[in-house]
């Protein structure tokens, strides 16, 4: 398991500052953020996957800044405009496949928009599909606000999906909606989590940096190991969430010490 940091952890900075920042703090791995249209362009991707191939660092993932327009695009009555959307995500995909990354996460749609799950999973599964053909795995991400924030929604997903899902188990969103994390892991199936989106929580906070909380990411990175999870996972948080950029390198260094 390898535990980078997410380029969100730096917005509102730029997209390639963040991803820079976030390799010297030390992160193997990384997440990046896409944050406009224009950060899709080839010129722009070829910077960022630059970035990487110089510091000698993986990118992990792509997360689209476009997540909110999910339930529009996808989860409307309007068919073709859902055409629209595998159009614009085509343009993700081949972005992950120019900076390696094998995962796009997916929020998809919105709670006070429910649609049927089984329709839900019909339709999350063409896009599955379509990021396949790019070799890229979309990844059902749980969010508080969305139809995958609770534990009964992603098995039913599972269970009408007919076919493999992977997941993005993200800690901070477990807590918002007040589920268990470990309750949320088993819904996705540990051999399913292909992604980590890492927090602690404490007193002030539900999404405090690694190591100024109480939660027990040993014993959990434990029971994800002896579930089948080979993930890798970064440490995304918000700017508001902690003081100096610094932290986020002694974030990511206790996070290693528990992960051995």
């Amino acid at each position: 398991m390898e535990i980078g940091i997410s380029s969100s952890c730096y917005y509102p900075q730029n997209t390639l500052t963040s991803l820079e920042k976030a390799l010297d703090a030390g992160a193997p791995v990384a997440e990046v953020f896409l944050n406009t249209f224009r950060e899709l362009e080839p010129g722009f991707v070829a910077r960022l996957g630059e970035c990487a191939r110089r510091k000698g660092r993986r990118i992990l993932s792509v997360h689209p800044f476009t997540s909110a327009l999910e339930p529009f695009l996808f989860f409307s009555e309007y068919e073709t405009r859902f055409e629209d959307g595998l159009d614009l995500y085509r343009r993700y995909f081949e972005v992950c496949r120019l900076l390696g990354a094998s995962v796009l996460v997916f929020h998809g749609n919105m709670r006070t928009k429910a649609i049927s799950l089984q329709e839900y999973a019909r339709r999350l599964g063409r896009l599955v599909e379509e990021g396949e053909k790019y070799g890229v795995t979309v990844a059902q991400e749980n969010v508080d606000r969305c139809q995958s924030g609770d534990v009964a929604s992603i098995r039913a997903l599972r269970q009408y999906a007919g076919r493999p899902l992977h997941f993005v188990l993200d800690l901070k969103q477990c807590r918002r909606f007040g589920c268990d994390i470990r309750e949320m892991a088993q819904a996705m199936g540990p051999e399913n989590i292909c992604h980590l989106h890492l927090s602690d929580r404490n007193d002030r906070c539900l999404s405090a940096l690694p190591g100024q909380g109480d939660f027990d990411f040993r014993a959990f990175f434990e029971y994800l190991r002896e579930g089948g999870c080979t993930a890798d996972g970064v440490i995304e948080l918000y700017r508001g969430d902690f003081g100096a950029e610094e932290e986020l390198g002694d974030a990511l260094a206790y996070l290693n010490q528990q992960t051995t």
